[in-house]
């Protein structure tokens, strides 16, 4: 029932344009530092939809936001690669995508709160370590990418931090992460049709939200050349921080009261 009411919400014009701010703003946070824009539209969009939504209703709009990069990046990818972890994220993104649909909603805030709180260590552990990418390496990363991009919001940092490790770098890192992205959201998407957790309504809402990612990434390239990435990044694990911090706290005000 809450589900529905909060899928019901998506007609009202009030909240579509407070979505589609989020995304924009989300869309701009994400060109500036290179992650966290899911993040941060999950903290507005959980408590309109419900947190079950949440992850069917951003794989749309990640769907939508990678078309741009993929076209601009397009000959920038690493093509090999991008095949070895999407074949491997496959089989994760059913066990997630089964799991959202079983799991309760309680349960899953404080999953989101936890997958935010270990964001920022994984992040920073897999940028430190210095190995070669083997296809045994992608089959076990592209599987837990794709189990926590079929649960919970945020799985495009675990790329990022995965291809960093792997070599990719610049327009290579970019271009690659975009095509996996793209392939990935609509995994998403066709699982989640499938699922039931995903309809008419959301799709709509998500294409909305796909629609302002251009013009936001382009005012964030214009911030990107006159402040420095450390600062970028710094700011959002603040925010990170805080929202898993907010969605733990959430979970446990559910649980025990």
């Amino acid at each position: 029932m809450e589900m529905a009411a909060g899928l019901a919400a998506l007609v009202d014009p009030a909240d579509l344009a407070l979505i589609v701010g989020a995304a924009f703003a989300s869309a701009f946070v994400s060109g500036v530092a290179g992650f966290g824009g899911s993040f941060l539209l999950a903290i507005v969009l959980t408590p309109i939809v419900g947190p079950k939504a949440v992850v069917p209703l951003i794989a749309v709009y990640a769907l939508c936001a990678n078309i741009g990069r993929l076209y601009f990046y397009r000959r920038a990818i690493r093509w090999r690669l991008v095949a070895q972890f999407i074949l491997a994220s496959l089989p994760g993104l059913a066990v997630g995508a089964a799991f959202l649909k079983w799991v309760p909603e309680t349960v899953l805030l404080a999953i989101f709160g936890l997958v935010l709180l270990a964001a920022i260590p994984l992040r920073r552990l897999l940028k430190r370590l210095d190995f070669k990418p083997t296809w045994q390496t992608i089959a076990v990363i592209g599987f837990v990418f794709g189990a926590i991009s079929g649960t919970a919001v945020g799985s495009g940092m675990f790329v990022i931090a995965a291809l960093n490790t792997f070599g990719l770098h610049g327009v290579y890192l970019m271009g690659t992460d975009a095509a996996i992205g793209i392939i990935n959201a609509l995994s998403r998407v066709v699982t989640f049709w499938f699922l039931g957790l995903l309809d008419l309504p959301m799709i709509v809402a998500g294409l909305l939200m796909g629609l302002v990612t251009l013009p936001a990434s382009w005012l964030a390239s214009l911030l990107v050349a006159r402040l420095g990435p450390s600062r970028h990044s710094l700011v959002i694990e603040v925010v990170i921080l805080l929202a898993g911090l907010g969605f733990v706290a959430s979970a446990l005000s559910r649980l025990f009261f």
